[in-house]
């Protein structure tokens, strides 16, 4: 490298005074994960839990996953399924970690409603019923007030793992140990040691 780029380099002030940040944030999933992960590894961590749920989700419903395909132009569901039987349609938009800036909060809270709104026009004598899952969560009462506050005009809609468990009539519950247990059951499976 030329010398008079790597002097440029070692005299800015800014990337002197940078320092690499290992804690975890406790508001994120990734707080409750035992082993150390890359960033590239907590998204798919997110993206093995979501399909976890979703494979839990059919094996103890009769729903069907109506999930589409990813398509340019039109916004992606987390999880989308359908109770022909009662005439509902279940639509959870998943976030690991919800300790989101202003504009990301309003962007997945305005997400979310538009979402409802299409399901709404596409489902018209479906009942709807949906969340903004915080999947760091066992339950909505574990969520500080603070990042309530962020989520506060779709407050009703923001679940736990439990209380998304419950609106599906999935007879199962997570405390906080059994929670924490699950998840690193699933990070170890896919990172296996």
């Amino acid at each position: 490298m030329d010398y008079q780029l790597e002097d440029v380099i070692n005299n800015c002030v800014y990337v002197n005074n940078c320092t690499s940040n290992t804690n975890k944030d406790i508001s994120s999933l990734s707080y409750l994960i035992d082993r150390s992960m890359s960033q590239s590894e907590c998204i798919k961590l997110g993206i093995g839990i979501e399909n976890v749920l979703s494979d839990l989700i059919l094996k103890y419903t009769n729903f069907k996953n109506i999930k589409l395909k990813n398509t340019k132009g039109k916004k992606e569901t987390d999880h989308l399924f359908c109770d022909k039987e009662n005439k509902i349609i279940y639509y959870s938009e998943l976030k690991a970690n919800i300790n989101l800036d202003t504009e990301k909060s309003k962007s997945t809270i305005n997400k979310c409603l538009s979402i409802v709104s299409d399901i709404q026009d596409t489902y018209p004598d479906y009942e709807i019923k949906w969340c903004l899952l915080a999947l760091r969560y066992t339950d909505n009462n574990c969520i500080s007030q603070t990042l309530k506050k962020k989520y506060e005009s779709i407050g009703a809609n923001l679940y736990g793992i439990n209380e998304y468990l419950a609106i599906l009539n999935i007879d199962m519950c997570f405390n906080e140990n059994d929670y924490k247990i699950f998840l690193n059951k699933i990070a170890d499976k896919m990172y296996k040691i």
